[in-house]
């Protein structure tokens, strides 16, 4: 398999995106790892600043609780991004979080048309990424 140019993983928990990335790295997936700790920060990346040079992350690993901003917002707001900022929503996102309840659950599916594809319980596992792999990319 290529290697991913870029894998963006956001969580407001610094020990959790460190957590993750070590898993991305381990399965040598990916030759640039980013994390964000803040919704609004991931929106910023992907808008590609003023340079309007967009990263285009092939992955997204987004947790749902966090403050300020949390995944259902950011998903709104990526939702009116430019096809460019979203890789012509062939980006693919996968919530990663402690709170995917019922009704959590039903509300991540009315983001499948902008690329939330998974839904994943913390911890995230190495297996995870591994079926995310073998699900949506050759």
């Amino acid at each position: 398999m290529e290697k991913f140019k870029n894998v963006l993983l956001i969580d407001d928990s610094i020990s959790s995106n460190q957590y993750n990335r070590i898993l991305v790295e381990e399965l040598d997936i990916a030759e640039n790892i980013v994390l964000i700790n803040s919704a609004n920060q991931a929106l910023e990346y992907l808008r590609g600043g003023k340079q309007f040079n967009y990263p285009n992350p092939s992955l997204i690993l987004l947790d749902i609780a966090m403050p300020q901003m949390d995944g259902f917002m950011f998903l709104e707001e990526y939702a009116k991004l430019p096809l460019e900022a979203t890789n012509n929503w062939k980006t693919v996102l996968a919530i990663v979080s402690d709170f995917l309840d019922a009704d959590n659950f039903e509300k991540c599916k009315q983001f499948k048309t902008v690329g939330v594809l998974e839904h994943i319980r913390k911890p995230l596992e190495k297996e995870d990424i591994v079926n995310i792999l073998e699900e949506y990319f050759d």
